[in-house]
C-alpha cells in the first residue's frame, strides 16, 4: 500500500510542478526548468498570460506581482527534501491560493482560458506518463 501511495504521489507531484510552471515553454527539458530561478518562472508565466489572456496594463502589473510572490513561495518547497506527497499537498494549496487571487483579477473569459491551459497541461502530462 505504501508503494501505491508513492506511485500515485509522484504523478500528482509532477502535475502540480507543471501547474506551477503552467506557462513555460513546452520545448524545454526538465533540467532547463529546474535551473530557472523563481524570477525566471514568474516572468515566463506573466509573459504567457499577457500574450494569451489579453491582459490590460493594470491586470499585467497585478499578475506579475502574484506570479513573483508564488514563485518565491514555491521555491523552498521544490528545493526541500520532503516526500513527493508532502510537496504535492503544499504546492497544491499554494496553487489554489494563487488561482483565487488570479480569479479576482481576470475576467471570467480570461480565467476560463487560464483554466483550459492548465487542463491541457494535465493532459500532456498524462500522455507523457502513459508513453513511459
Amino acid at each position: 500500500m505504501n508503494s501505491k501511495k508513492r506511485t500515485i504521489g509522484i504523478p500528482f507531484f509532477l502535475l502540480v510542478v507543471f501547474m506551477m510552471l503552467t506557462l513555460t515553454v513546452y520545448a524545454q527539458n526538465a533540467s532547463d526548468r529546474q535551473r530557472k530561478t523563481p524570477e525566471d518562472r514568474a516572468q515566463i508565466q506573466s509573459t504567457w498570460m499577457l500574450k494569451n489572456l489579453n491582459l490590460d496594463s493594470l491586470q499585467a502589473e497585478k499578475v506579475q506581482v502574484i506570479n513573483r510572490r508564488y514563485a518565491w513561495k514555491n521555491e523552498p518547497i521544490l528545493a526541500s527534501g520532503a516526500s513527493n506527497l508532502s510537496k504535492f499537498n503544499k504546492l497544491k494549496s499554494l496553487q489554489n491560493e494563487k488561482d483565487a487571487e488570479l480569479k479576482k483579477i481576470f475576467t471570467p473569459e480570461q480565467f476560463k482560458q487560464y483554466e483550459l491551459h492548465k487542463e491541457e497541461l494535465k493532459e500532456k502530462i498524462k500522455a507523457k506518463r502513459n508513453q513511459n
